[in-house]
């Protein structure tokens, strides 16, 4: 089996997995089912800020942590395409979970509102409100969130791939 990752970089991970699950229900809820009461749809907007702004400050930690240390190596006798697609995707992953939240950031102030941090703190956006930006962000926020969940399905492909048919332990360097 190949190395481990070291154990702040495991937390790292699991941490942003699990906000990431719970940023698309906020997600999907917030595009789809907002509540008709205004206040209450508030909190759903500012729990969907805030948890986007700790996705970002966790992203951030692990790219230091990712920068600081080298990855475990591949299990020996991975195909050279599963390696270059390993190597594709955890780029992939990082560039949008890192831009994700800038977006929905942009998103916001175009729509006349500042990155609201659970209703405790608000950054204001830089940008200013108009129509025409907040229909391309929102657009654009959406999409994203699209590729982020091919992204993390590939992902999840690449563990079933290791775990049930290479049958390699890579799963062990996460856990």
């Amino acid at each position: 089996m190949a190395g481990e990752y070291a154990p702040s970089q495991k937390a790292l991970h699991w941490l942003v997995a699990v906000m990431v699950v719970v940023q698309a229900g906020l997600g999907i809820w917030v595009a789809f089912a907002a509540p008709d009461d205004e206040a209450a749809a508030m909190r759903l907007y500012n729990a969907h800020d805030g948890t986007g702004a700790v996705i970002l400050v966790l992203m951030l930690l692990r790219l230091a942590a990712r920068l600081a240390g080298r990855a475990p190596r591949l299990p020996p006798g991975t195909p050279r395409w599963a390696a270059r697609a390993a190597w594709l995707n955890h780029r992939a992953l990082y560039l949008v979970l890192l831009a994700q939240p800038l977006i929905g950031w942009l998103n916001n102030g175009a729509n006349g509102f500042g990155w609201s941090l659970y209703g405790f703190l608000t950054i204001p956006a830089p940008i200013s409100q108009g129509e025409a930006a907040a229909a391309w962000l929102s657009a654009v926020h959406f999409w994203t969130a699209l590729a982020l969940a091919a992204l993390v399905a590939a992902h999840l492909g690449g563990v079933v791939f290791h775990t049930f048919i290479r049958r390699d332990g890579l799963l062990r360097r996460m856990t």
